[in-house]
């Protein structure tokens, strides 16, 4: 009976976590479609006059139109204007949010968009060694580092080390963040290697 209470509960939180990401995924899109849909409205009456109930044509199009838009801002972004007004954002607005700058490395990751500017993994003397991202490096040596927390590496602290404190690792950004997301649980192999040098302990 254990068993299968065990196999149950196991099964349900699955699912549970498996559908968080689809349904927050399903909510932003319904809201960016939302805001389109008048314009989008517009477009298939003009488009589609007679279009039937049963296919409401004014969807597709602002499907269609989300597309176009976040293709136009791509190319924008990737433009020499594009990113210097993306930077000055960055740099005067967003830069209140400290873990902006690992969001963005992380999804820009997930999303395939391969960049050269990925915080390195330390450790720190906090409490013992704190994985860490290093931010940048300051006058005398000094290191500006962001400690996340853990299960939430999107909050924690910026903190200024000396250079002797803070230990080089080998761990990637990805990898950090799951650890930091998962609390270390199943990750001593991938512990073992980054921080330690070591494989099949």
């Amino acid at each position: 009976m254990k068993l299968i209470l065990d196999f149950v509960n196991k099964t349900l939180k699955g699912g549970l976590f498996f559908l968080i990401p689809l349904v927050l995924a399903y909510m932003l899109l319904g809201k960016a479609i939302h805001l389109i849909q008048p314009l989008a409205n517009k477009l298939a009456g003009v488009m589609d006059p007679a279009q039937e109930n049963f296919l409401d044509f004014s969807y597709v199009v602002a499907v269609i139109l989300l597309v176009i838009i976040c293709f136009v801002f791509g190319l924008m972004a990737s433009s020499v204007i594009g990113a210097d007004f993306v930077r000055w954002i960055e740099n005067h607005i967003l830069v209140m949010f400290p873990a902006y700058r690992l969001m963005k490395n992380t999804f820009e990751s997930a999303a395939g968009i391969t960049k050269n500017d990925k915080l390195p993994v330390v450790l720190v003397p906090i409490d013992g060694l704190m994985l860490a991202f290093l931010i940048d490096d300051l006058p005398d040596g000094d290191k500006l580092v962001f400690v996340p927390g853990s299960p939430d590496p999107w909050s924690g602290n910026l903190i200024i080390f000396k250079k002797e404190q803070v230990k080089e690792t080998s761990l990637t950004q990805p990898e950090a963040l799951r650890i930091l997301k998962q609390t270390g649980i199943g990750e001593k192999q991938v512990i073992a290697k980054g921080v330690y040098g070591k494989e099949n302990i």
